[in-house]
């Protein structure tokens, strides 16, 4: 019985594994769109404040310290711009490694309020790609160990013994 279950197990680990690279394509998606809508407002903020001489990180450390009337027509811009400069960082991470490791990137660093929307629209779908059957693997092979290892380890601990 425990070898069954332990299969079912890895047939699970199998489908949720496979649609790691398939999130993660979406996910990323979602990055790049929110990216898009703040390209325009840091656009105009950095030729704003090049027209007066100043780098990007010197305006947003005086409008960090800046008080009254100037600290409010500030802070909308700090921020966008701080915004930005994270998503961007975080893009780039996730498209400097290979498309098997990003799903594992994405699991140990993402955005909640990107991964609630890419969640949102995320349809599972049988993979189609490498990388969708290296996770799929990966999935079973996880689940079906963990299953089998647990169940071996009760069955010594309860005395649950094979007959031949």
């Amino acid at each position: 019985m425990g070898r069954f279950l332990a299969f079912l197990l890895g047939i699970a680990g199998a489908v949720i594994g496979s649609q790691g690279p398939g999130f993660t394509l979406q996910y990323m998606q979602n990055l790049q769109g929110q990216i898009t809508s703040l390209e325009k407002a840091v656009g105009e903020f950095d030729a704003n404040i090049a027209q007066y001489g100043y780098t990007r990180a010197r305006a947003l450390d005086e409008c960090r310290s800046a008080d009254g009337l100037l600290d409010a027509l500030c802070g909308g811009y700090v921020a966008q711009v701080e915004r930005y400069e994270l998503l961007t960082a975080h893009m780039a991470e996730l498209e400097a490694v290979s498309d098997t490791v990003r799903p594992l990137i994405l699991a140990r660093k993402q955005m909640p309020d990107i991964t609630n929307s890419a969640y949102k629209q995320f349809k599972p779908a049988v993979p189609a790609t490498i990388d969708g059957v290296i996770y799929a693997g990966g999935g079973f092979a996880l689940l079906w160990g963990g299953a089998s290892f647990l169940f071996w380890l009760l069955g010594g601990m309860f005395g649950a013994r094979r007959y031949a």
